[in-house]
Formats: structure tokens, C-alpha cells, sequence
């Protein structure tokens, strides 16, 4: 049976529609397959496959298309949509390049369906990949990637959200991603490099620019090192649930942003966190969680702000700065110069109230007088997710109160 009879709901169109009028002409059909192609990259996959019912003309086109995007919330039954991309793989010009990559499910998915999309879009010169989906982690632990099988000369951007994985899905020792330029991954499992049990999964990807790393793991390795000449900007999070955040190392001499949100723990604070002094950084933004405030935690904390003393825009939780106030002897240490400060966002959370005394500390030395207040609930707590935007829009609502201070 075909793929459009099987799965995808055909409208069912009069016969009178397809008899075209005299002096009528057809103009969209008549247009090079190039064009069309490009046209129909706007569709979603399931729109596409719809457009062969439309003449001859149309039958096959969406077999070249260079696109896939798919969601579930486009069909009525989860198997349905699993089926649709199953059969979509299957049906299409296996020598047309697939470039474009967009699936999402709200629903569970096994490990093997996604290695399946991965590896076929790796075989078809993907230049962009998104996967989004929940991830059955009652199977076994699948050491899923080998560099061998998944390397991708043509990849630039790579966005795998992989909920619920429970370290199903482990990552292999090198990303063999060369033309790589933006990587988010959240749920993954990093494995040790080498004996020192280290995690570099980033060392082959010398054109990398933009790292986002949320809710990840360690698999025989007690320290993931971010290196890049060229990355620029750099999101760690850690998520609520993840009660033992691991050690993380960041060589990156030419960072412009960075962004830290999660816990801390005694490897965190026992080590330096950046290798190198961050001379270009523009843009930081850190929310800590802490169960317990200690000393030890305060001190790795005021090493990173003498670390982000050239930034422009800073943007802090209330729980940062009840870390900070907790060093011993606090205010009277010694001072960090904001020189070139233009904005500090302080965001507050449920019954919080920012320490006056830590933002006087911060300001004292700055060519700002004022904080912006934002009350508003810290990101953890609202949608367990931490998009860092330079201008703020992430952190901005309708009618949030908003006041300086």
C-alpha cells in the first residue's frame, strides 16, 4: 500500500476540481522541480506527501524534498506518526540529500528509532538536526554512537533534547562533527576519553561557536572539559532533579556569553572552572542553587564574577546573592571592578528578597547606580528549561513587576 493511502489523510477532492477551466493555466506545476522543491521545504513532511494527489506532476516530488519536519501533534495516534517517518525513510529518493532535520514527540520513543533517524540523516549529508522526545530509559544502556559509524562532514547545527533518557543514550568519546558551528544538548551522556577520566567530546569540533549543555551525565568520567578556540558563547545547566552535578573544565579563551544554572557541589568549588582569563566576555548570567550555602561555594562564586569583570550585562538570581553574602567577612573583601557594567538584572524568586548589602558590593565600583528587579520565579522553578537571551526577552513577561534598586 502506498505511503499517502496508508497513513496520511487524504482529502477527498470532487473530480470536477481537477478539470481545468478553458484558458486557464496551471503556473505552480509548470515551475522547475528546483523551485518547487524549495517551495515545499515550508511544508511540513505530512503537507508535502499530501501534495501527490495534486497531478503527475506532483507525485513524486516530495521524495526529493531536503527537508523532514514532523511532530506528533500533526497525527491523531502516536503510532501513526512513528509509522508516517518510518515509511517516509523508506519511500524517499535514497540520493536526494536530506539537510534539514525536525522531529519532535510528546511521547516515548525507543533508543533504536532514534539512532534509525540519526544514522539515515548522517548518510544523507544533514547539515541541520533537531530531535526532540522522550526517551524510554527502562531499556538497557546503549553505548549508541562510535565515531566510526557517526561522523557528519556536513552537520552545522545539532539540537537533540532527549528527556527522561536515564543515560540510555551515551554520546561517543569524539564528536566527528568538523563544519559543526552550534551544538544543544540536553539529557545526554558524555563517556571518559581516557584514563584520567576525562569527557572532551568537543575536541574535533574546531568550528564551533555556540555549546548549550542542559541536564547531561557522565558515563566513566569524572570531569567534562569544554575546549574551543572559536566558541563564543557557552550555556551550563544542570538540572532540578540532577543531585550531583560533575566537574567541568572550560578552555575558551575567545568566550563572549556564558551562562551557568544548577547546583553546585564540592567538585565544583574545589577546582577553576575556566582555564583562561575570559578578556572578551560581554554577557554572564549565573542562578545558583544551593540546598546548603556554604563558604566553599561562596568562594568559587566570587571567583567567577573577578572572572566577569569586563562584562556589560550580568544577570544574577536571589539565591546567587545569599551565596555571595555568605563569605566570610562579606562586604569587606575585596572589591571587583565593574568597569564596563551596563546592566544588572537581579531576578527574585517566591518570598525572596535581594540582600542589599551584596548589590551595594556590586555596584559600588561600576559606572551604573541602580539594578533592574525582576519578581518574577527563577527559571528552575517556572518551566525547568534556561534559554539565556542577551536582551533579556527570556526573562520578561506581561505585566511582570519590574523595579530598580
Amino acid at each position: 500500500m502506498s505511503l499517502q493511502g496508508d497513513i496520511v489523510e487524504v482529502p477527498k477532492i470532487k473530480k470536477a476540481m481537477y478539470i481545468e477551466k478553458e484558458g486557464c493555466v496551471d503556473r505552480i506545476s509548470v515551475l522547475p522541480t528546483c523551485i518547487l522543491l524549495y517551495i515545499m521545504t515550508f511544508l511540513t513532511t505530512k503537507e508535502a506527501v499530501q501534495t501527490c494527489i495534486l497531478s503527475k506532476r506532483w507525485k513524486d516530488l516530495w521524495k526529493c524534498i531536503p527537508t523532514l519536519i514532523a511532530s506528533n501533534t500533526h497525527f491523531q495516534r502516536a503510532e501513526f506518526f512513528k509509522k508516517f517517518v518510518s515509511k517516509v525513510l523508506l519511500h524517499r529518493d535514497d540520493y536526494s540529500p536530506l539537510h534539514n532535520i525536525a522531529f519532535k514527540h510528546g511521547g516515548y520513543i525507543h533508543p533504536q528509532y532514534f539512532v534509525k533517524l540519526l544514522s539515515y540523516a548522517a548518510s544523507h549529508n544533514m547539515e541541520q538536526f533537531k530531535f526532540d522526545a522522550f526517551i524510554d530509559g527502562h531499556h538497557q544502556k546503549y553505548i549508541l554512537f562510535f565515531t566510526s559509524e557517526f561522523s557528519c562532514h556536513s552537520l552545522k547545527y545539532l539540537n537533540l533534547t532527549l528527556r527522561e533518557a536515564k543515560r540510555t543514550i551515551v554520546l561517543p568519546k569524539s564528536l566527528n562533527f568538523p563544519q559543526l558551528t552550534e551544538c544543544h544538548l540536553k539529557g545526554v551522556t558524555f563517556p571518559s576519553s581516557d584514563e584520567n577520566g576525562y569527557a572532551e567530546p568537543f575536541s574535533t569540533c574546531k568550528k564551533l561557536n555556540t555549546l548549550a549543555i542542559d541536564d547531561c551525565a557522565l558515563y566513566d568520567a569524572q570531569t567534562l572539559c569544554v575546549v574551543g578556540d572559536k566558541l563564543s558563547s557557552l550555556t551550563v545547566q544542570f538540572g532540578v532533579l540532577n543531585h550531583y552535578p560533575f566537574e567541568v573544565q572550560i578552555s575558551a579563551p575567545n568566550l563572549n556569553s556564558f551562562a551557568f544554572a544548577g547546583r553546585l557541589n564540592s567538585s565544583t568549588a574545589t577546582h577553576k572552572l575556566f582555564k583562561h582569563n575570559l578578556d572578551y566576555l560581554q554577557e554572564a548570567r549565573v542562578e545558583v542553587l544551593s540546598a546548603k550555602i556554604t563558604s566553599e561555594f561562596a568562594e568559587i562564586l566570587m571567583s567567577w564574577l573577578k572572572r566577569f569583570k569586563n562584562v556589560n550585562s550580568l544577570v544574577l538570581c536571589s539565591e546567587t546573592l545569599e551565596v555571595l553574602s555568605s563569605i566570610p567577612k562579606f562586604p569587606d573583601i575585596e572589591h571587583v571592578r565593574f568597569g564596563n557594567l551596563k546592566s544588572l538584572v537581579i531576578r527574585n524568586g517566591p518570598d525572596k528578597n535581594e540582600p542589599k548589602e551584596v548589590l551595594e558590593y556590586l555596584l559600588q565600583d561600576s559606572p551604573i547606580s541602580e539594578a533592574t528587579i525582576v519578581e518574577d520565579l527563577p527559571s528552575y522553578y517556572d518551566e525547568l528549561e534556561f534559554i539565556y537571551a542577551p536582551d533579556h526577552s527570556s526573562i520578561r513577561r506581561k505585566n511582570m513587576p519590574i523595579r530598580r534598586c
